[in-house]
């Protein structure tokens, strides 16, 4: 059998036989198509579908409770905000991914504008911002389900273990997914999407006729705190753009459908495609149902809860349908928080692998089964830590660890699609103002969060927002102490 390099050079037609020494392979655009070993299995189908999989998640389920406290009904505006953000991003993707065809994604462009030390740097911080997200997911299916479950006058305690439980079923079930196939993984995402998008549909449907006739009296004032005080409109529109910034994670699936370039067939059509979709048809959906939900029940229920705020659009749901919207929405939630940890477990083990196959990471992480063609080593690794994470952190501590990592990470790459914009031929405009409104709300988003860290010190309570404030730095040091080490420890190897 041929060694992995070997492999790679023979899978590129452009590279001659002759060019085998590591120093010569280095050389090799490692962003394209060389140095493949992933399937290529994947159409438009399952490229939109791990796109939407990703995207339609804990964001519009649990992570809306926590923005329509700051925003009250303006948090309709938060979804808005974050579709036009969303596009600006979706061109730096689509330009970087047609130029760049790895599975590194965002990983990959980031080396090649930074270099090995500060792009291996991101890819470390962004690996920790799709664990934050998984457990995200995971910690939401499970909520959801032990809320399904048992009774309402369960203890917080039995609560939190029957939603382990569940969100440790759904972190093994979709392992083992992963690990079957990338084929299996795309299909089982079809099916998984249609379902929750059907959902949604119908809950749209049914409940938008409420909702209209009930929108005067639950969104007025429009913009309001989440006891439904009256804000000036500055106020109201400021509290909109921190309820983006807290739900931004919510657009993090488009990041995922570069990571699966390498595995895509026809890409020059299908990769446009799938990102421009995942964010036109997230924020339709997104809209829709936060109208609904908003418009047809008195959000006060729910907002500042954040117990309630877990699952607050079945809470929504019940005035309007009864215990049967309950369990509509909670079905939602099930199939789109398991497809959005599915779509997520896929994409950071590919990450993964191309960090490994490039040095950032421990070179283990880069091997691939001989029967599924899957970096099982790296599914693994990522699930184990998800689990860890999704048992320690709560709701809040998890949704501002993964937004803030994210939105990090659109800015970092508007501005590198603006360094490379040359070479993958990109608008300059676009980029410059996806970076500025992207670093404007992470901006927000640290001034949010410190605003609460001051609310908590002040009343003795070190968790929540405190928790992330000391993550967040940290996590940066560390992954950039992290992969300075490993980079160093793989050139010493390579020249022993």
């Amino acid at each position: 059998m041929n060694s992995p390099d070997e492999s790679n050079i023979q899978l590129n037609p452009k590279v001659d036989s002759s060019q085998t020494s590591s120093k010569k392979i280095e050389a090799i655009d490692t962003g394209i198509v060389s140095q493949r070993e992933l399937s290529k299995e994947l159409g438009l189908k399952e490229a939109l579908s791990i796109g939407l999989g990703g995207t339609i998640g804990g964001g519009v389920f649990s992570v809306l409770g926590i923005a329509v406290g700051f925003a009250g009904p303006a948090a309709i505006l938060s979804f808005a905000f974050g579709g036009v953000l969303g596009l600006l991003i979706a061109y730096s993707y689509v330009k970087l991914a047609l130029k760049y065809q790895s599975a590194g994604g965002s990983y990959t462009y980031a080396r090649e504008a930074f270099g090995k030390y500060i792009g291996g740097a991101f890819g470390w911080l962004l690996w920790t911002g799709y664990l934050a997200s998984c457990s995200l997911y995971a910690y939401t299916f499970g909520s959801f389900f032990a809320h399904m479950v048992l009774s309402e006058h369960a203890t917080s305690l039995v609560v939190n273990i029957v939603s382990g439980v569940f969100a440790a079923t759904l972190i093994a079930f979709a392992t083992i997914i992963n690990m079957i196939g990338v084929k299996e993984t795309g299909k089982s995402q079809n099916i998984i999407v249609l379902i929750k998008v059907i959902i949604l549909i119908v809950f749209v449907a049914i409940t938008i006729p409420a909702a209209i006739k009930n929108a005067p009296t639950n969104l007025t004032p429009f913009f309001a705190d989440a006891e439904r005080n009256p804000l000036d409109v500055m106020t109201g529109l400021a509290m909109a753009v921190v309820g983006t910034s807290i739900l931004f994670v919510a657009f993090e699936g488009m990041e995922l459908i570069p990571n699966a370039a390498e595995e895509i067939q026809n890409p020059e059509k299908n990769i446009p495609r799938s990102i421009y979709g995942t964010v036109i048809i997230a924020t339709i959906i997104y809209l829709l149902v936060a109208f609904t939900a908003l418009g047809g029940t008195d959000y006060t229920i729910f907002a500042g809860d954040p117990e309630k705020a877990e699952y607050a659009l079945a809470i929504a749901a019940t005035p309007i349908l009864g215990q049967a919207g309950f369990i509509i929405i909670t079905l939602g939630a099930l199939f789109s928080t398991a497809s959005a940890f599915n779509a997520s477990l896929y994409g950071s083990s590919r990450m993964t692998y191309v960090m490994a196959r490039d040095g950032i990471f421990p070179r283990f992480f880069k091997t691939v089964s001989k029967k599924g063609r899957v970096p099982y080593i790296s599914i693994l690794t990522i699930s184990g830590l998800t689990l860890i994470l999704t048992l320690v952190l709560d709701l809040s501590q998890i949704a501002n660890l993964a937004s803030s990592i994210f939105l990090l990470l659109f800015a970092v790459i508007s501005l590198t699609s603006l360094i490379l914009r040359k070479k993958i031929k990109a608008n300059f405009i676009i980029p410059l103002l996806g970076f500025l409104l992207a670093t404007t709300l992470f901006g927000i988003f640290l001034w949010n969060l410190i605003g609460q860290v001051v609310i908590e010190v002040s009343e003795n309570n070190f968790s929540g927002s405190f928790v992330t404030i000391i993550l967040l730095p940290l996590l940066i040091v560390v992954m950039s102490i992290g992969s300075f080490i490993t980079i160093k420890a793989q050139k010493k190897k390579a020249q022993n």
